[in-house]
């Protein structure tokens, strides 16, 4: 289930709420552009060392942490907005991203806050 939710969440409840319901949870923190971006990615899901910078190995990591999680899993998306001013293409692009990831990952539940 992938879901945005307003500028007024609590950013700690939510995560315990995922994590009481059983879920890993990671939070990605957004950067104004896309390559900050997709390094905050990279730097909170520890993805390896080949990570290209670039939307399709965006999709390959996180397509291979949802296959190898072995359980839930909930990747969330603080400050999205902030890219959404700045590049609103690359915005979209990762929301693309992680709306595939949702539809092809039963396990993996999405949260984009939009603040």
């Amino acid at each position: 289930m992938m879901r945005v939710l307003g500028d007024r969440v609590d950013l700690e409840g939510l995560v315990a709420d995922a994590v009481e319901e059983g879920r890993q949870v990671q939070v990605v923190h957004g950067r104004a552009t896309k390559e900050e971006t997709l390094e905050a990615f990279s730097e909170a899901l520890n993805f390896p060392e080949w990570f290209g910078m670039n939307l399709d190995a965006l999709a390959d990591c996180l397509d291979t942490i949802a296959r190898e999680s072995g359980s839930d899993w909930e990747i969330v998306w603080d400050d999205a907005a902030e890219l959404r001013r700045a590049d609103p293409r690359a915005a979209t692009g990762i929301e693309s991203v992680l709306a595939e990831l949702d539809e092809v990952h039963p396990g993996v539940h999405v949260t984009i806050i939009d603040r």
